[in-house]
């Protein structure tokens, strides 16, 4: 494994491991390809390059390992270090039959802090699920340095820290290490005495649990419970408002037939009775919100003059032809012209060649 950590380094405490972001790791001339990034904003994620696979583990031959970084002035630290890796299983085996936080610790811690006139200790609910995987756990740890009573589950934990070492805690965010993590004998008692379908328990000062048992939201007569249906009013298609809407079809067409005589009866029946029993059309409609002075027809405004005069009928075809062109009192001293022929007239032209 390649470590590398960045100035300053102190001997006497932990060093984050980091890499800088502009960084090249050759073994025998082949590239390390490895993720040399943790999570973004997560010191300490950073996890530690492997070159197993890249040696050549032969007698008297010598490995080359070469480092290439750049665009930094920071100074870095690196060093290989020959490790045995344990995986996640054998960890959580180590954790079982190591120590463990025995069901009375846990009970007296309760009930101190129930005895605690500052505050008012009432009844909790504790899920059997893992915050990391969201499914019942198998193996209840915590650590020794955290006060709540919410566990996880060890190997989802594990493995988790293979991916990406955060090291804290999930319900509290506190940090932890391995030889801190403990199995909850407590926790583990209520897990072995709940069957698998229950996700959470109720938790009383005192150290006393209970199940929670899941309420249904519907009795076997289609209600609620515990008699909280008084305010419930049930809905049903009443014939009023069938009836209603098939009158409605029928009077959207003229070519549709008539709706059957049941659903007019059940309209009707519902309001005042009538002579027919149909429904009166739209023109028998009295609008009494109008007076009699608004029900006069208005006065048609008078026709538009035509801005083209008429034209002459055919009995004065002769009085048209005898006219002649006068010369305009506007035209100032011009000469009058000539008259003009009733064949040169264009409009004296137009009414003789109509029809008669």
């Amino acid at each position: 494994m390649v470590y590398c950590a960045a100035d300053p380094i102190s001997h006497s405490s932990k060093t984050d491991i980091a890499f800088p972001h502009q960084i090249e790791i050759k073994v025998n001339l082949d590239e390390v390809k490895a993720n040399l990034r943790g999570l973004k904003n997560k010191p300490g994620s950073t996890r530690p390059a492997d070159i197993t696979d890249l040696l050549r583990k032969r007698a008297n031959y010598e490995n080359t390992l070469m480092v290439t970084y750049a665009l930094t002035h920071r100074k870095f630290h690196v060093v290989v270090n020959l490790v045995k890796q344990h995986p996640a299983t054998e960890l959580v085996s180590k954790l079982k039959f190591g120590k463990m936080i025995s069901k009375a610790q846990v009970i007296r811690e309760m009930i101190s802090k129930s005895q605690d006139n500052d505050v008012q200790a009432t009844s909790t609910n504790m899920s059997l699920k893992c915050p990391l995987s969201t499914i019942r756990i198998n193996v209840p740890c915590r650590s020794t340095v955290c006060t709540h009573n919410q566990c996880f589950d060890a190997l989802s934990f594990l493995q988790l820290q293979e991916q990406a070492p955060t090291w804290t805690c999930p319900v509290c965010n506190k940090v932890v290490n391995f030889e801190a993590l403990q199995v909850d004998e407590y926790f583990n008692d209520i897990l072995k005495s709940t069957p698998r379908d229950v996700d959470q328990v109720a938790i009383e000062p005192d150290g006393k649990w209970s199940r929670i048992s899941e309420r249904s939201p519907t009795s076997e007569g289609g209600g609620f419970p515990n008699g909280d249906d008084d305010d419930l009013i049930e809905i049903k298609d009443m014939p009023r408002v069938a009836a209603v809407k098939s009158e409605a079809v029928s009077s959207a067409s003229p070519f549709m037939r008539t709706p059957p005589a049941s659903s007019r009866e059940d309209s009707t029946s519902s309001t005042a009775p009538s002579s027919t029993g149909l429904k009166r059309s739209i023109g028998h409609v009295v609008d009494l919100t109008t007076s009699s002075d608004e029900e006069e027809e208005p006065q048609r405004p008078p026709k538009r003059q035509s801005l083209h005069p008429a034209l002459p009928s055919s009995s004065k075809a002769d009085q048209v032809a005898s006219i002649s062109m006068r010369p305009r009192s506007d035209l100032g001293g011009m000469s009058s012209l000539p008259p003009k022929p009733v064949s040169s007239l264009p409009y004296a032209h137009h009414r003789l060649s109509g029809p008669m």
